[in-house]
């Protein structure tokens, strides 16, 4: 790395200042229409090394040399946020980073940090994303897996789908919008409880068609966002990706966003056409 190199990378870009949300993308196979997307936080920049929050699940020291995408939501020219990204290599994996106050060591991701033209546009989903209204019939399911009967939850955390989700419901939910690889939905705060909905916390779900059936499996906890609701009460909006789903549920949920993707264009064109 020349001296030049050296000075133009270590200015971080807009965006990229300690606390600033990011998200690691690990993998993408366009092909299979899968992605691996991670939270992540800036701890810092020293020298040339951008340090990073370990993700949920943690990267480990055998993926060191691995390419990466790093990722960001910055607003465009109407003020919507849109996501870029750069390449980024993992360059070690450190579990004594400190942080601001220097007494606390957390476990860190030292990736190289992006030069002044190496952002692009990029994409953290893989999947068409179907807005919710009442009139489709489709709703979501929760459970909390801390009330779920003995053998909901491994001695590893791990949860089952649908074990004991009848009588584990979280309520409250609103479902927002859906895709074949995940959900965002809106749900009221509980003091003392919202822990559940931590970032990298699996929750059992189902996803159900009125009339057609359901696809279920784990939502893990992508994202995690809270916002004022019209009476004041605090309610949290989470970004879901569907994981632990069996082929069977995995085929019926893309047929079934396909059908309902179909059904809102064809009422679209109805509607331009009235």
């Amino acid at each position: 790395m020349s001296a030049e190199t050296g000075q133009c990378i270590a200015v971080p870009a807009p965006g990229l200042a300690p606390g600033a949300r990011v998200f690691v993308v690990v993998h993408k196979d366009p092909l299979r229409e899968r992605i691996d997307v991670r939270p992540s936080q800036v701890l810092g920049l020293e020298g040339d090394v951008l340090f990073l929050e370990q993700t949920e699940p943690p990267l480990s020291h055998a993926t060191s040399g691995a390419m990466l995408e790093v990722s960001l939501l910055l607003p465009d020219h109407t003020g919507d946020l849109r996501p870029v990204g750069y390449t980024a290599r993992l360059l070690d994996v450190r579990e004594d980073f400190p942080t601001g106050d220097g007494d606390t060591l957390v476990p860190a991701l030292a990736v190289t940090p992006p030069g002044p033209a190496d952002f692009f546009e990029t994409s953290l989903r893989m999947h068409y994303r179907v807005p919710v209204d009442t009139s489709m019939g489709v709703f979501i399911r929760l459970a909390d897996p801390e009330a779920a009967p003995a053998g909901g939850v491994g001695a590893d955390g791990s949860v089952s789908p649908m074990t004991g989700m009848e009588g584990a419901l979280l309520e409250g939910i609103e479902l927002l919008d859906f895709s074949a690889g995940g959900a965002r939905v809106r749900a009221p705060a509980r003091p003392g409880h919202d822990h559940i909905f931590e970032l990298g916390r699996t929750l059992p779900f189902r996803l159900i068609f009125i009339g057609s059936g359901f696809a279920e499996g784990v939502a893990l906890v992508r994202s995690m966002e809270r916002e004022a609701g019209p009476d004041g009460s605090e309610r949290l909006c989470l970004g879901l990706g569907f994981t632990n789903m069996e082929i069977r549920d995995i085929r019926y949920l893309e047929r079934m966003v396909a059908r309902t993707v179909s059904a809102c264009r064809q009422r679209e064109r109805e509607a331009s056409y009235s």
